[in-house]
């Protein structure tokens, strides 16, 4: 059985049900030789759901000795409406599989142990599929160690450590992707900062823990033990640079990340760690420094905002769970009592041991603030909005997705304690961006297709970093995207030249918007009043396909085309499409099981609304396009586009104004409408640029860095 691959095959290479053999790495004997077993074992242990015909094939796939059987009931279950059946689990492990050498596939055991945890561990499994050289050791591993913190039976110990061991991973992610954790190190990285969480009794064992799990994490990314909550900050803002437009980039995106941490009124890394010190000094016999009063007293710094409703109105109006009864207790911490009179050794702990929660919040603190979404106001106006993240679910009876993506609580309820996330931070930066969405007042009445689209644009415009950018990359991105126009204008008079545009562009545009350009191309007039409604992926898609397919053609189509040429003879690994959709295609977690970014070159989904919402958004991948292409026609440095993507993009969205839930042209006028306003100096993000197009200079006479 092999599917339609312009159907169901994103990427081009791997087909839904069979990516191994689809892309040619792996003979269909070969990965299931012992892995038929496994999905056998899957179908009967999960089923396809729990109808009647569900549980019909469940026993069936007890009999079935070759690998066409398992694909055909697996594309039979693809109608059981789930997001944690076999189907599911199948497409992960082919994508976890995708990014593999061939002697580093999922083993027997790893599919099925992955398999095994799909429901209550799927939204982390992302991490894997990102970082493919991460093996079935450090998965297992991972696996292991969320199962030991679910057992806990101490509620609060449980929360702290799911907390604590979460944020930790998602610094870890952030690094590994700005490139601050050596490839190499990888894997063993991610050993040292998941197995101080393997086995925890308590609250100090638990900080003990954390702390040993973040300071690995920094001696990877910096070469030395310890470092201070700025230098983390540091870290977290990005590589250090040289040169004074990415120093200044770097400082404001440090200045944002410490600005949600002070509003959060978090407690430092370097108090906590600096008490948790002092209290194991004297728990050793030792007397009281004379810092730990004063650090004491920070942490009595902050109380709760003032209830607007009295005890009874919230009694008869607000829910019966209260998500925040973590604060509250850090409220209550007073470590001034056991320093001054020195309590005993097991009273010292229990002190040590207040700490954990704290500490907890810090470190999600850093998550939340390194995904703020650009213009974000919760964030700044709710101090309780990081302390009220609900790890456990205990505002929800009976909630069993704690591993899952988070949901955004609370908002809107009058005497509630405010909005506020629970779940797990895999998938952090859309639930954020769904939080915010609201706070954006749109320049139009109505903008219908603004709910299911503006979460996923803004979390795309924080999760991209451009750091590794070189400017013959950013002119590259501007040069296929001329060049894609070009094709379209010279294709008015050449016959020829026309059937190959649009046989291009039919990999791209639903039939509709293909019959456009159809017959647009043959008027000079029509073309040019269509180019402006052409998608920039599009565009580019066209660009860099014919440069591959009719390498011969490019050189005589025009300039653009001859100095496409010349820059990748001249630098072939940086402009290479590999590189280009990495450094400028967005994440597809629904689509493709994976946060690492990639342009799909996909037909536009249609809207169905609920999850097909996020297949709806992941098919928007023109706004980096178009970015790139703006910052390189303005003499920008592509270092500047980690300010200029995520303020653009919001400036973008308060302008979408369409007329139905799939009108692309609206989003497509909102963009250039941006673009324009940007160039004519009505946003002003940046320092003006003196001299316009000087890295499109630089680059053709082999002086870009």
């Amino acid at each position: 059985m092999h599917l339609q691959r312009s159907v169901c095959c994103p990427r081009r290479r791997i087909c839904w049900f069979c990516s191994p053999v689809c892309n040619g790495s792996l003979p269909a004997t070969s990965w299931f030789r012992g892995g038929l077993d496994v999905w056998k074992q899957v179908l009967s242990e999960k089923g396809g759901g729990d109808s009647r015909f569900s549980r019909s094939l469940a026993k069936r796939a007890r009999g079935w000795n070759r690998p066409e059987e398992l694909l055909e009931g697996l594309a039979t279950l693809a109608r059981t409406e789930t997001d944690s059946g076999p189907v599911q689990m199948y497409l992960t492990m082919a994508e976890l599989d995708s990014g593999r050498a061939a002697q580093q596939r999922l083993s027997t055991q790893t599919v099925h142990l992955l398999a095994s945890h799909y429901s209550q561990l799927s939204s982390w499994y992302l991490i894997f599929t990102e970082f493919p050289s991460l093996n079935d050791e450090a998965i297992a591993r991972f696996i292991t160690v969320a199962d030991s913190i679910d057992k806990l039976s101490d509620q609060a110990l449980r929360g702290n450590a799911m907390g604590a061991f979460q944020a930790n991973i998602g610094l870890w992610q952030i690094l590994a992707r700005q490139g601050e954790i050596p490839v190499a190190q990888l894997d063993s990285s991610w050993q040292n900062l998941i197995g101080p969480f393997a086995k925890i009794t308590s609250s100090p064992q638990l900080f003990d823990s954390t702390r040993g799990s973040f300071e690995s994490l920094l001696q990877t990314a910096t070469g030395k033990p310890g470092a201070s909550q700025d230098e983390m900050v540091d870290l977290l803002a990005g590589p250090q640079q040289q040169k004074s437009d990415g120093q200044q980039v770097h400082a404001a995106i440090a200045g944002r990340i410490r600005a949600v941490l002070n509003d959060q009124r978090l407690v430092s890394l370097d108090t906590l760690f600096a008490l948790s010190d002092g209290l194991d000094e004297m728990a050793q016999g030792h007397p009281a420094n004379d810092r730990l009063l004063p650090l004491a007293e920070e942490l009595r710094d902050f109380d709760l905002p003032r209830q607007i409703f009295s005890k009874s109105e919230k009694i008869d109006w607000a829910p019966r769970m209260n998500s925040g009864r973590h604060a509250e207790l850090q409220t209550k911490i007073d470590l001034t009592k056991v320093i001054k009179v020195h309590g005993t050794r097991a009273q010292i702990e229990a002190a040590r041991g207040q700490l954990t929660s704290m500490l907890r919040d810090a470190l999600v603190g850093l998550n939340y603030a390194y995904y703020e979404p650009p213009g974000a106001q919760i964030l700044h106006i709710n101090p309780l909005f990081v302390r009220s993240h609900d790890f456990l679910g205990i505002t929800v009876t009976g909630s069993e997705r704690l591993w899952q993506a988070p949901m955004l609580m609370g908002a809107g309820i009058s005497a509630g304690g405010g909005a506020y996330l629970m779940g797990s931070l895999s998938d952090l930066p859309y639930t954020l961006a769904t939080a915010e969405q609201d706070m954006i007042a749109p320049e139009h009445i109505q903008a219908l297709i603004w709910k299911e689209l503006a979460p996923e644009l803004l979390s795309d415009a924080v999760l991209a970093r451009w750091w590794d950018v070189t400017p013959n990359e950013l002119h590259a991105v501007a040069l296929y995207q001329k060049f894609g126009e070009e094709l379209l204008t010279a294709s008015v008079k050449n016959t020829q030249l026309r059937g190959e545009v649009t046989g291009i562009l039919a990999d791209r545009m639903e039939p509709q918007s293909l019959e456009e350009v159809r017959q647009a191309l043959p008027r000079p007039e029509d073309t040019a009043a269509m180019l402006p409604r052409i998608m920039p992926a599009d565009i580019f898609y066209l660009g860099s396909e014919f440069q591959k397919r009719f390498p011969a053609e490019a050189d005589s189509i025009g300039q653009t085309g001859r100095q496409l040429d010349d820059l990748r003879n001249r630098y072939p690994t940086e402009v290479s499409w590999e590189r280009l959709s990495r450094d400028f295609g967005i994440p597809h977690p629904t689509l493709a099981h994976t946060n690492g970014r990639e342009l799909l070159n996909v037909k536009p989904f249609p809207f169905y609304g609920a999850y097909s919402s996020r297949l709806f958004g992941e098919r928007w991948e023109s706004g980096n396009l178009y970015w790139a292409r703006l910052a390189d026609e303005m003499g920008y440095s592509p270092v500047m586009l980690n300010r200029l993507v995520p303020e653009l993009t919001r400036h973008m969205i308060a302008k979408i104004f369409a007329t139905d839930l799939e009108d692309w042209p609206a989003v497509l006028r909102a963009m250039q409408s941006t673009g324009d306003e940007f160039r004519q100096g009505k946003i002003v993000l940046l320092p003006a640029v003196n001299t316009s197009a000087s890295i499109a200079r630089a680059v053709m006479n082999g002086n870009a860095q």
